[in-house]
């Protein structure tokens, strides 16, 4: 861990040191634990490979801490594909609060600079820079933005809310504090409430497709709940794709908007939902079928009763929750 940490002060420039101790990208073989989708693409990424654990959360937040930063990591959602041996999870920050895991945001909150100047819309960015676009499958940075861009508006439509889920900037930066902290590209630059990281920073456990990270704001006694309703107060939220997938947006191989339209659903605060039962020829189903299933089966884009209810029981006063 002390290597891990003084390689990323290095990377931050809080110390100094010589380049060659800094974290540089290295080379990955693509895994294939999943051929269907995968395929032999004889293809390498710079991507960092990055296994999600509570230490690696912890590492984060110690380096948040030195910089000063007024939010840490709470946890990381993830997605996994049906076959991959693995069920989509949830990673939680050892030492962040008391373990707490609901966290939302908090309407009119003049922390959240990044989504001003009204407070109380809830914002997203999406990556436009080259290392945003998936390196594998057939798909343009045009056609993922789209995608994303339809995923978005799917949640927004819900007359339930009012949450006027809303467009930032890119400003052309490599979008990823998380992979900031690591070393492996992105910034420190917060553009919007969600923030999509894109494709090619990091490279998670096989089996991942996608991962939201929710960042809570913190003070002097830790993890702070301003309007006192028993959730931290979320900052930001980040969203990632495993660049070692075949993605595609033709309802093929893995669908960019599917993805998108679940791990926003974490970006908006839902967690996974539905039992998962094992079939004999060991995948998985779910119970009941839904976009917040904490597995990707197929193309599904279309919002379900659990999907809605969790989305309206969350942001159906919203802002005056």
């Amino acid at each position: 861990m002390k290597k891990l940490i003084f390689a990323l002060l290095c990377m931050l420039g809080v110390i100094a040191c010589q380049h060659e101790e800094v974290l540089t990208p290295q080379e990955l073989e693509a895994p294939s634990p999943m051929e269907a989708y995968m395929g032999d693409t004889g293809v390498k990424s710079a991507a960092q490979d990055l296994a999600l654990s509570s230490d690696v959360l912890d590492e984060m937040n110690e380096i948040l801490s030195m910089e000063g930063k007024e939010y840490r990591v709470l946890m990381a959602e993830y997605i996994t594909a049906n076959g991959s041996n693995e069920v989509g999870k949830i990673v939680l920050a050892k030492h962040v609060g008391n373990k707490q895991l609901d966290a939302d945001f908090v309407p009119n909150d003049e922390r959240r600079e990044w989504s001003g100047p009204n407070f109380n819309d809830i914002t997203y960015a999406i990556d436009q820079t080259i290392d945003a676009v998936p390196p594998f499958g057939n798909v343009t940075a045009a056609e993922t933005d789209a995608a994303i861009v339809r995923a978005s508006d799917t949640w927004d439509a819900l007359k339930c809310s009012n949450i006027n889920f809303t467009r930032n900037p890119d400003y052309g930066i490599d979008i990823g504090v998380i992979a900031a902290l690591y070393g492996f590209g992105g910034s420190l630059a917060i553009l919007a409430d969600v923030q999509h990281a894109g494709w090619r920073d990091i490279a998670f456990t096989p089996g991942v497709l996608g991962v939201t990270f929710t960042f809570i704001f913190t003070d002097a006694n830790g993890p702070t709940d301003i309007d006192g309703n028993g959730k931290y107060d979320v900052a930001f939220r980040e969203i990632y794709y495993d660049p070692f997938w075949l993605w595609n947006v033709d309802g093929t191989n893995i669908d960019v908007e599917t993805i998108a339209l679940h791990e926003l659903g974490h970006g908006l605060s839902q967690a996974h939902f539905g039992n998962l039962s094992i079939k004999k020829d060991g995948t998985f189903k779910a119970s009941p079928r839904a976009v917040m299933n904490a597995l990707y089966f197929e193309p599904f884009t279309e919002l379900q009763g659990a999907d809605i209810g969790g989305h309206c029981s969350i942001w159906g006063e919203w802002p005056h929750n």
